[in-house]
């Protein structure tokens, strides 16, 4: 069937007035151009709308009956575009941002601010997750952009490195090590490390380099969260190796951190989305706001 909106809209005001030239003035159009519309619709539909007088248009039964079912589409649809209009000048609407534990308490929060400040109708949802359950929630559509670690290249996912962070010893202020300005990656050797997860980014960036200096590397234990792993370090049982801006969240737990040397290792900080999914506006201007709290983006590798 080839009901057209403007066959709708014309029922609508013919119903309304009463009259086609009222109807026609109402709409803008002719008043031949509106019983045109009118006589395709009824041809279109099989019955006749409106019985014809001289000064004026009748409802028929079969018409009364259809005017709500009209009167309902047309508020739907207007319902529509006018959420599609306001969800693209930013007035309302959703979005969700996937984050690793560490970024979800220091640099997340405030950027959500910032956002919600320009734009408060919008609502922002973050997912605070372990680095290896970011790109699983960009695939499911359970957020929109993330900002973490991507290790590898991935057919799935867009990602910009936006900057980098550098690996650090977690150890305790009173372990052996913590007066050290600097340590090798050797000098880890005969520590009780303690690791994330196996398919967390950090933790294969960890290995990769310890077997590198230390063939016969084991870790002590492996745990899901940063936090975790700064808590057993406090609590005296290893050191760990994690982000320089893990220190953030280490105040009161009476840790330190010990630059490591030979080699520095830093990794990639990314902002990702799902490389064959669009971005709705809001997800568009939150992600600007990602890329504006790193002015100079990482240059990709060749």
């Amino acid at each position: 069937m080839n009901v057209t909106l403007r066959q709708i809209r014309a029922f609508l005001a013919v119903a309304e007035l009463g009259r086609f030239n009222l109807a026609a003035s109402a709409l803008g159009l002719t008043q031949a151009a509106v019983s045109l519309l009118i006589k395709d619709l009824e041809l279109e539909l099989g019955v006749r709308l409106f019985d014809r007088h001289t000064r004026k248009v009748n409802l028929t039964d079969i018409g009364i009956d259809f005017l709500p079912q009209a009167r309902k589409a047309m508020e739907d649809l207007d319902l529509a575009t006018r959420n599609v209009r306001e969800r693209a000048l930013l007035k309302k609407g959703r979005v969700t941002v996937a984050s690793s534990i560490i970024f979800s308490a220091t640099t997340i929060p405030a950027l959500i601010d910032r956002f919600l400040e320009q734009h408060p109708g919008i609502s922002v949802g973050l997912r605070d997750m372990p680095e290896e359950e970011i790109r699983p929630a960009l695939l499911r559509n359970e957020a929109d952009i993330a900002l973490g670690t991507l290790l590898d290249d991935d057919p799935e996912i867009a990602s910009l490195p936006v900057s980098k962070d550098r690996l650090t010893l977690i150890c305790r202020a009173d372990h052996p090590l913590a007066a050290r300005q600097a340590l090798g990656w050797a000098d880890l050797a005969d520590q009780p490390l303690i690791v994330l997860a196996q398919d967390n980014p950090l933790r294969q960036i960890v290995e990769r380099t310890m077997i590198g200096v230390a063939p016969e590397f084991l870790p002590a234990y492996d745990v899901r969260f940063s936090t975790t792993a700064i808590g057993m370090v406090a609590a005296g049982l290893g050191v760990t190796v994690l982000p320089e801006n893990s220190m953030e969240l280490t105040a009161a737990a009476g840790v330190c951190s010990v630059a490591l040397t030979d080699p520095v290792i830093t990794r990639n900080i990314c902002v990702m989305e799902h490389k064959w999914r669009s971005l709705s506006p809001p997800a568009e201007r939150l992600k600007e706001i990602l890329l504006a709290a790193f002015p100079e983006t990482v240059p990709s590798a060749p």
